[in-house]
Order: structure tokens, then sequence, then C-alpha cells
């Protein structure tokens, strides 16, 4: 009966401080939970959210970085290879005799030499290149020789073209239809607004610089009578042009300019055929002529007056 009674006083003992502590439990605000903030995964969202860290971000691998990266590693390898290079490569263009000595076994220390004419120059960054021809016992034989190879031990020019003279003035010689008409008017049409001279001017004017300078001075009188209009306080007239000379590319100028370039190719054609028929007659089979000594001579038409009219020589 003792026992009962301790047993049930110590439950009316713990009833109110359990009560009480699950009271201040519920007043207490949950706290979420940081176990996964230590999982470090792509699938999970907590830590790939802050991943990679921003101070040990450094610049997305994009595909100009890649480039630029690899730029520099061929720039840097072509240095290399310049400063352990036992010679000093000289400039040669294709068309130059070139001989090259190479190394084929390092460990025996045997080398060659090859000896060609370059047929092709390659400028490819660590790639660079050049491709040597000749033919031994009448076989072609071509070899691609790198240029920053470390098996490459010596190259010399034998000999060298001479080089062309600088094209001083780059501008097209003429714009005559007549005698250029496949570099300046053939496909320059129906192509849209393109450039069609490189230069502003040829070096000798043809026809069609005829048209620029009747649009320049159309457009200086156009403005002298504006400016004359607007001094006598007259409303700006619009002044519409000459249809053929403002419009360039009308009906009427591709018409004019396709009918000049019949009759020119009919002219060459009459040219061509006439200066045919010339060697014809010239190159007949059996033909010949037989140039007579002239009926009067330079002795015989002497004026009267002469001193060797009467007695000339024998």
């Amino acid at each position: 009966s003792s026992s009962s009674s301790s047993s049930g006083c110590a439950r009316v003992l713990q009833a109110p401080l359990c009560l009480a502590t699950s009271r201040r439990w519920m007043r207490v605000r949950a706290q979420p939970a940081r176990g996964r903030e230590k999982i470090y995964s792509i699938d999970n969202p907590v830590t790939a959210k802050n991943w990679p860290p921003v101070d040990q971000l450094g610049d997305p691998i994009t595909p100009k970085r890649c480039r630029d990266i690899m730029h520099q590693l061929n720039v840097q390898e072509m240095d290399r290879m310049r400063k352990l290079r036992p010679f000093i490569m000289p400039k040669f263009d294709a068309g130059d005799l070139v001989e090259v000595r190479y190394e084929m076994s390092r460990s025996q220390q045997t080398f060659a030499v090859f000896q060609g004419f370059c047929t092709e120059v390659r400028n490819k960054y660590l790639n660079s290149g050049f491709v040597l021809k000749n033919t031994y016992d009448g076989v072609g034989v071509e070899q691609l020789i790198p240029r920053y190879s470390p098996r490459v031990l010596g190259v010399r020019v034998v000999h060298a073209l001479p080089q062309r003279p600088l094209k001083l003035d780059p501008r097209p010689p003429t714009r005559n239809h007549r005698y250029m008409y496949q570099y300046y008017v053939r496909g320059k049409y129906g192509k849209g607004k393109r450039l069609l001279w490189r230069w502003p001017t040829p070096q000798r004017p043809g026809i069609m610089s005829l048209e620029p300078r009747i649009r320049r001075e159309l457009g200086n009188i156009r403005r002298r009578y504006m400016m004359q209009r607007a001094e006598a306080k007259l409303p700006p007239y619009i002044f519409p042009g000459p249809y053929h000379i403002t419009r360039r590319q009308t009906r009427e100028i591709k018409a004019e300019r396709y009918r000049r370039m019949l009759i020119y190719a009919w002219d060459e054609r009459q040219q061509r055929e006439a200066k045919k028929r010339r060697l014809a007659e010239k190159h007949a089979w059996g033909t010949y002529k037989i140039d007579k000594e002239p009926k009067s001579s330079a002795l015989s038409d002497l004026p009267s007056y002469h001193p060797l009219a009467g007695n000339l020589p024998k």
C-alpha cells in the first residue's frame, strides 16, 4: 500500500511538469534543418545555388576565351621554337629555289638535304610551313616542311625571284566600256547598291566619269537657285531633276548602255574579222608578190638645176 501510494504521488507531480515543458516548446519557433548544407553535390539545391564560390570564380569558358587561350599558347610555342632554332629563317616566297637541311634520326645522327622550288607558303601560326617541289629521275616529289619543327637544321635560299615593282597607282587604268567591258561593266547591274569602283577616280577618265560630273554640276546649280529663292523670301522650290540623272538605273539608261555595248561588240567583231582576213590574205598558199624595182628613182627625179642632173653616176 505504501509503494502504490508513492507511485501515485509521483504521477501527480510529473503531470504539471510535462504540461509546462510542452507549453514552452510550443512557444519556440521551428528551426529549419541545416543538414543539407554539408552535402556538396549538384543534385542538392541548397549548395548548388551558391556554387562555385564568388571569390573562386574566374572568367567563364566561352568560345572566344577558348580561342584566345589557343592563340596565346600558339604564340608562346612559336616564340619558344624560334629561340631554339639553330639558324635564322630567311624570307622567301613562292617560286624561289630553297634548300632545306633536316634531321632524319637523332639517335643515329643522320640528316638529309632537300632542294626544290617553293610552290606554296602556309602561314597558320604553329602549323606554318612551305611546300618544296623537285623532280628526281623524272618523278615529281613534293615535301611539306614545317616552319617550327625542331628537326629542321637549316634553310637556305639558293635563288630568289626578282621582287615585283610596287603598284604605285592602284586605280583602274580606265572606265571606258569599249576597251574594259569585261572588267568594269559585265556583272555590275542588278546587284543592289554596291561599290562599283574601288577608288574615286581612274587614271584616264572614260564614259562613266561624265555622269557624276553632270550630277555634281546640277547639284551646284540647284543649291544656288535655292539660296536665291531664300534671299527673295520665296517658298522653297522642290526641284525634281532630270529623270535620267537623278535616277541612275532607269530603263532608258540600261537600254542606252546595252545599245552601246552591242555597238562596241559589233565594232570589235568587225575589227577581228578584218584582221583575220588580212592574215588569210598574207598567208595564202601559192600566192606570191614580186617586188619590182620602181620606174622612177630619187636620182632620175632630180630637178634640171641639180649639179648631178646631167652626169649621173653609172
